[in-house]
C-alpha cells in the first residue's frame, strides 16, 4: 500500500506559530506581576500628593492674621489642590479647610500611615474595578512636613480615573515590552531550535521518499549540541539503511535466480533419479553397485533445493493447526530416522522409502516426555523444525540424541488468564563434537551457519522460522566437546 505524501504544516500549525504564541503569553503573564504593584504604588504616590496640597492649602490659611480667609479663596485652594476639605493637627489646635457644599458623609477611610505592600495592591485594584464615586477619608503625613498629621477628602472617582489612564499607559508599555522580547526569544529559538527542526524534518521526509537517492542524504553539519548529534545519528542511519536496502535489492535478486535454478534443477534431478532407478535393473554388477550412492547423492541435491525453495518463499506457508501430544510427535521422528541406513543418514534421506534393504541406525535418541501434554500446531511444520534438530547432530557424528523437557519460571502461575498460555522447554541435547566457532557465530544465518562440510546452513534458520510461527523460540543453550544442546520453547495446551 502507497503512503501519504508527508510535507511540513502551514506556518500556522508550524511549531514557530506555537513558539510565539507562547512566548508572548508568558512574557504577558510575567507583565501582570509586573502591572499590579505599578497600579499599586501609583495610588498611593497620587494619595500623598493630594496630601501634600492639601498641607499647601491649610499654611495658607495658617498664614492669615485671624486664620480667616474669603469663601471665594478658600474654594479656589481646595479646586486647585483637588480635594474637599483639609484638617491640619498641630499639637495646640486643629486648622480645618472645607467647601460649604462638602457631603458630610465619608465612604472608605485610608491611612497612609499603616502601608504595607500586600493592602497596597489589593486596594489599588479594588479601586481600579470600582464604578461608584466613594468619598475617602485619607489619612497621612505631608512629606513637606512629616511631624504633622492631615487629614483630606477626596472623591475616588478622580483617583479611578487616573489610575486607569496610568493603567493603560502601563499595559501599552508591557504589550510593547511584551512583543520586543517575545520578538527576540521568537527570532532566538527559531534560528536555534525550530529552522533546524525543520530542516531535519524536510530531510528525513525526503529521504523517506527515496531512501535509495544519494542526495537524500543529510549532511551532518558542524553543530556539537544535541541537534548536531541528532542530525549525525540520522546520517549514520540513513546511510546503514541504504547499505542494507542495497544488500537486500541484491539478496533479492539473487533469490529470485537461486529459486529459479532450484526449481529446474529440482526437475533435472527427479527426472535423473528415474533414469537411475532403470539403471538399477541393469545386469552389470559394477553399475548396480553405484546406483545406491548415485540416488543418495540425487535426493540429497533435492533437498537441498527443495530447502532453497522454502527458505526462498516471501510468506510462511499457512498453519494447518491441530490438537496432538508433543510425545507422539517426538516419537515419529525418532522412528523415521532410526528406520534408515547409517550411510544414508543425510540431509534429504530422511522418510526415503528404503523397503525391506532398510536396515536400524546405529545411533541412540532417548525420549523423556510426559505423556501429557498437548500442542495446538501444525504437526508437518513441528515434524520438519524438530527433525532437523535431531537429524543434524546425527549427521555431525553424534550416536546419541537426548530428548528432555522442563517448565519455565514463566509458565509457573496460579493466574487463569496466564495458565491458558502456559510454555513447556524441550531441550535436545547430543553427544557429538559440539558447533565449531563459525557456526556458532552464524547459527541462525542462511548458508553460512552450517556445522558441517556440503551443509546449506539452512536447517537451523528453517527450524527457528517454522517455531517463531508458532509462538515459540529456538536457541542455543550450550555447546562444547562434549556435545550441543538447543533448547525449543513452545506454547501448550493446559
Amino acid at each position: 500500500m502507497e503512503r501519504p505524501h508527508l510535507k511540513l504544516p502551514p506556518w500556522a500549525k508550524s511549531l514557530s506559530a506555537r513558539l510565539l504564541v507562547l512566548t508572548v503569553s508568558f512574557v504577558m503573564l510575567a507583565e501582570i506581576f509586573v502591572f499590579a504593584p505599578s497600579v499599586a504604588r501609583f495610588r498611593v504616590d497620587w494619595l500623598k500628593a493630594h496630601l501634600d496640597s492639601g498641607y499647601l492649602a491649610a499654611l495658607a490659611l495658617e498664614a492669615t492674621p485671624d486664620q480667616m480667609i474669603p469663601d471665594d479663596l478658600e474654594k479656589e485652594l481646595l479646586s486647585n489642590a483637588g480635594i474637599e476639605a483639609v484638617i491640619l493637627r498641630r499639637e495646640d489646635r486643629k486648622l480645618l479647610l472645607q467647601r460649604d457644599d462638602m457631603p458630610a458623609k465619608v465612604d472608605k477611610n485610608v491611612n497612609l500611615t499603616n502601608f504595607s505592600i500586600p493592602m497596597a495592591v489589593m486596594e489599588g485594584l479594588a479601586t481600579l474595578a470600582q464604578t461608584e464615586d466613594r468619598m475617602l477619608r485619607v489619612i497621612g503625613m505631608p512629606s513637606m512636613a512629616p511631624d504633622f498629621e492631615i487629614e483630606i477628602l477626596v472623591h475616588e472617582k478622580a483617583l479611578t480615573k487616573a489610575m486607569r489612564n496610568f493603567g493603560w499607559r502601563v499595559f501599552g508599555l508591557s504589550l510593547m515590552i511584551s512583543f520586543f522580547t517575545a520578538g527576540l526569544v521568537y527570532f532566538a529559538l527559531n534560528r536555534l531550535l525550530v529552522r533546524p527542526m525543520r530542516t531535519l524534518t524536510h530531510d528525513m521526509i525526503r529521504f523517506r521518499e527515496n531512501p535509495q537517492d544519494k542526495s537524500s542524504l543529510i549532511t551532518p553539519g558542524l553543530r556539537d549540541d544535541e541537534i548536531g548529534v541528532a542530525r549525525q545519528e540520522l546520517a549514520i542511519m540513513q546511510q546503514d539503511i541504504q547499505a542494507m536496502l542495497n544488500q537486500r535489492r541484491r539478496l533479492a535478486a539473487l533469490g529470485t535466480a537461486a529459486t529459479k535454478i532450484s526449481h529446474d534443477l529440482r526437475n533435472a534431478l527427479a527426472t535423473s533419479m528415474l533414469m537411475t532407478e532403470q539403471l538399477a535393473k541393469s545386469q552389470d554388477d559394477e553399475v548396480r553397485a553405484v546406483v545406491p550412492r548415485l540416488l543418495s547423492s540425487m535426493e540429497r541435491a533435492v533437498y537441498i533445493s527443495e530447502q532453497t525453495l522454502s527458505f526462498a518463499r516471501e510468506t510462511p506457508a499457512p498453519r494447518d493447526l491441530a490438537k496432538f501430544t508433543l510425545i507422539e510427535l517426538i516419537e515419529e521422528i525418532r522412528d523415521q530416522i532410526l528406520l534408515q541406513k547409517s550411510e544414508n543418514l543425510m540431509d534429504g534421506a530422511a522418510g526415503r522409502d528404503l523397503g525391506d534393504k532398510a536396515e536400524p541406525c546405529t545411533a541412540r535418541i532417548d525420549i523423556d516426555l510426559p505423556d501429557d501434554v498437548m500442542l495446538e500446531a501444525d504437526y508437518d511444520m513441528l515434524f520438519r523444525a524438530f527433525s532437523n534438530l535431531i537429524r543434524n547432530p546425527l549427521e555431525a557424528g553424534a550416536d546419541i540424541v537426548t530428548v528432555t523437557w522442563s517448565y519455565p519460571i514463566a509458565g509457573k502461575t496460579s493466574d487463569e488468564s496466564d495458565q491458558s498460555r502456559s510454555f513447556i522447554d524441550v531441550l535436545i541435547k547430543d553427544n557429538g563434537p559440539g558447533l565449531p566457532e563459525k557456526a556458532i557465530k552464524n547459527l541462525f544465518v542462511p548458508f553460512a551457519g552450517s556445522g558441517r562440510k556440503g551443509g546449506t546452513g539452512l536447517g537451523l534458520a528453517i527450524a527457528r522460522e517454522l517455531i517463531s510461527t508458532h509462538n515459540g523460540e529456538l536457541r542455543l543453550v550450550a555447546t562444547g566437546p562434549d556435545g550441543a544442546a538447543f533448547g525449543v520453547k513452545l506454547p501448550i495446551i493446559t
